[in-house]
């Protein structure tokens, strides 16, 4: 059993990071509908699951799943406040994978859970992946994935070992947020070589007025 003494603090303050500008987002943009606050409460739930299997079993990436737990616990929570509540194909998949993960975890016990807990946030992870794909949002998206991806990096790497509850969820955590973060990037670059044509074709401009 972990204890607060046990926790690592810093890998936890690292996980909580990255949803700093996923909150700036929403407050700023609080009339955009790109964010839900049951796809955030539901991610909680598995987040939440995954954790306590991982507790159990001793692994090292409770305090990972912690910061990610109470960071998607303020996104829905601010979510809620704004009223922004709807249900969609994600918001089904993931309970479904909820119901799955508590079966096995009562039938089967922590180790299994853990198992389907990373399994579970690997679908849920893949979908969020084919819609950014779809509809890559770079705002404030993509220093938080990169965030993701750091903060699971290192939790992989300060790990005592390399056994499944040590590392099987920051290792799925930094394939998806790696290649989450591809789109972002090539829509980014996209974006930032229209930007330096605009300013070239205007200061031609002007130096032809001139």
């Amino acid at each position: 059993m972990k204890t607060l003494m046990e926790i690592n603090w810093n890998i936890l303050m690292l996980s909580l990071l990255p949803f700093v500008p996923l909150i700036i987002g929403i407050v700023k943009n609080s009339k955009n509908n790109g964010q839900n606050f049951l796809t955030w409460a539901l991610y909680c739930l598995l987040d939440g699951i995954t954790m306590f299997s991982s507790k159990e079993e001793g692994g090292h990436s409770y305090s990972l799943l912690l910061g990610f737990l109470i960071g998607s616990f303020f996104m829905s929570a601010i979510l809620l406040y704004q009223g922004k509540v709807g249900w969609g194909p994600v918001e089904t998949i993931t309970i479904i994978l909820i119901i799955i993960c508590i079966f096995i975890w009562k039938t089967s016990g922590t180790y299994w859970a853990l198992i389907a807990g990373i399994i579970s946030e690997g679908i849920v992870g893949g979908y969020l992946l084919y819609k950014t794909i779809k509809n890559p949002i770079v705002e404030y998206n993509l220093i938080s994935y990169i965030g993701f991806l750091i903060v699971s990096i290192i939790t992989i790497f300060t790990a005592q070992d390399w056994g499944l509850e040590e590392i099987g969820y920051p290792i799925c955590e930094t394939v998806f947020s790696f290649l989450t973060i591809l789109p972002l990037i090539k829509k980014w670059r996209a974006a930032r070589k229209r930007y330096l044509l605009i300013k070239k074709l205007k200061t031609n401009k002007r130096a032809w007025n001139f």
